[in-house]
C-alpha cells in the first residue's frame, strides 16, 4: 500500500483488470475463425464506478475496491461471421487500443504517485 494513500492499491487493481482484458482480447482475436466461438469481455470499470459513487467514506470505498475482482463474461453481441462466431475484429481492435491507452495512463499515474512519495521521503530527511 502507498504511504500517502490507498490510490496505489486501486491503481494496481485497475492494471490487473486491464491486463486481463488484454489477454481476453488476444484470445478473442485468436479464435476469430473458430466456428461458434463466443467472444468474452472483461467487466471492471462499471463495478468500480458503482463503488466510487456509493457515497461511502474513503476507508469503506478502499475496502470495497480492494475486494473488487474483474469479471470475464460472454459478449452478448450476435454472431457477425458466417461460422456462427461473434468476434468482431473491428471492435476487438478498438478495445485493444483503448486498453493499451488506459494501461499507459494508469502506469504513468503510478509513477507520478511514487515520485511524489519519494520526494516526500527525501525532503523529510533534510
Amino acid at each position: 500500500m502507498s504511504i500517502v494513500n490507498g490510490n496505489y492499491d486501486l491503481m494496481q487493481k485497475n492494471l490487473d483488470a486491464l491486463w486481463l482484458r488484454q489477454k481476453i482480447i488476444n484470445s478473442n482475436i485468436a479464435n476469430i475463425d473458430t466456428p461458434d466461438f463466443i467472444a468474452s469481455q472483461v467487466e471492471f470499470e462499471d463495478l468500480f464506478l458503482e463503488i466510487l459513487e456509493s457515497g461511502e467514506d474513503r476507508e469503506t470505498i478502499n475496502r470495497m475496491a480492494s475486494e473488487l475482482k474483474a469479471e470475464v463474461v460472454p459478449d452478448d453481441t450476435p454472431a457477425v461471421n458466417e461460422n456462427g462466431n461473434n468476434v468482431d475484429i473491428d471492435k476487438q481492435n478498438v478495445e485493444m487500443v483503448r486498453t493499451q491507452i488506459q494501461y499507459q495512463v494508469v502506469t504513468r499515474l503510478m509513477a507520478d504517485e511514487m515520485s511524489r512519495e519519494r520526494y516526500a521521503i527525501n525532503e523529510g530527511r533534510r
